[in-house]
């Protein structure tokens, strides 16, 4: 099952991460999701510059960088919010997948109420979505026929239960 965080910087800052369409039930190696990464300044300690900036990585276990991306946003002024789209790329490898965002610091001239958030460096990146990637073979072969056996052994089962109360019925004489 996904799991997502928001992840806080800057006392304030809050970076929320969701898919733009959930899994379904999860994402498939061949499948190139986006995600909506919604930023609210919450009385951070700083308002944003146009020029701010965070990177997103997609990450696959062990920590094994998929893609990797640098998004600009702003002005995010205190009680602002945006949402920008990142991903879209195909995720290409089986396992536990991680969207993570990275941020480093914030920077701005001393007569300036509006400072350049800096994008962090990809290995530094907090974990903001969780998702499973499946090569979409392997799903079928462990997921979905084990599924469609067990509907199949349930059926025969009903069948065969009929078919004993018949033989039973008749048996006694019920039927003809």
């Amino acid at each position: 099952m996904p799991a997502t965080q928001t992840i806080t910087v800057f006392d304030g800052l809050e970076i929320h991460v969701e898919p733009v369409e959930e899994p379904d039930p999860v994402y498939f190696t061949s499948d190139e999701p986006e995600f909506d990464v919604h930023l609210r300044n919450n009385d951070a300690k700083y308002e944003f510059s146009e020029d701010s900036a965070f990177r997103w990585t997609i990450e696959t276990n062990p920590m094994q960088i998929v893609h990797t991306g640098e998004v600009e946003f702003g002005p995010l002024d205190h009680g602002e919010e945006t949402t920008v789209t990142v991903g879209g790329k195909v995720l290409a490898y089986e396992g536990h997948g991680v969207l993570g965002i990275a941020t480093s610091g914030a920077s701005g001239k001393n007569d300036s109420d509006r400072w350049q958030l800096k994008t962090g460096r990809e290995r530094a990146a907090d974990p903001a979505y969780s998702f499973s990637v499946w090569d979409e073979s392997d799903y079928n072969a462990s997921i979905r026929r084990p599924k469609r056996m067990q509907l199949a052994m349930i059926g025969t089962s009903v069948i065969l239960i009929v078919f004993a109360l018949v033989q039973i019925l008749l048996a006694m004489g019920i039927f003809g």
